[in-house]
């Protein structure tokens, strides 16, 4: 299995930064089941992500969210499928989901794809996690592990 991690978010904003951590480290797990990761750490989500995500078996999106948006477990794991709505008003707001409607558009092949989004405390200027947010994140590494077992390396 080839996967394309990516982490998105801004790294000099606290816990806006934990995709970039989050990316890494489940590229790493996925390595050590067996498979092939390729990461990508990028502030926001752009377009041209869209034509490359045919040469891959599995796409991950790494990113925080704010809290209070997703399960108690401060942590949420979702598969997600391609949805050309934008979320805010210009393309800094979009989606993953958005970016696989991009490539569902333009013809590319769409494969699954899973959004691991860790809820953020502080999104201050600073670099470094919090510690729930880091807390949080080892949690959502945790269970990612199960559902990638489970779901995608067979």
């Amino acid at each position: 299995m080839k996967a394309l991690v990516c982490g998105y978010g801004n790294p000099f904003r606290t816990d806006d930064g934990v995709g970039h951590l989050l990316a890494p480290a489940v590229a790493e797990m996925i390595s050590s089941l067996g498979g092939e990761a390729e990461v990508r750490l990028e502030h926001q989500l752009l377009p041209e992500m869209a034509e490359e995500f045919g040469e891959y078996d599995l796409l991950v999106f790494a990113d925080a969210r704010v809290p209070g948006t997703g399960s108690g477990d401060g942590y949420d794991i979702r598969e997600i499928s391609p949805d050309p709505a934008l979320e805010g008003l210009n393309i800094h707001s979009v989606g993953p989901e958005w970016v696989l409607a991009l490539a569902a558009a333009i013809g590319g092949s769409v494969p699954p794809a899973v959004l691991v989004s860790v809820e953020g405390d502080s999104f201050d200027f600073g670099e470094g996690l919090t510690a729930a947010c880091s807390e949080r994140m080892k949690n959502a590494l945790s269970s990612f592990k199960d559902r990638l077992r489970t779901n995608y390396l067979k």
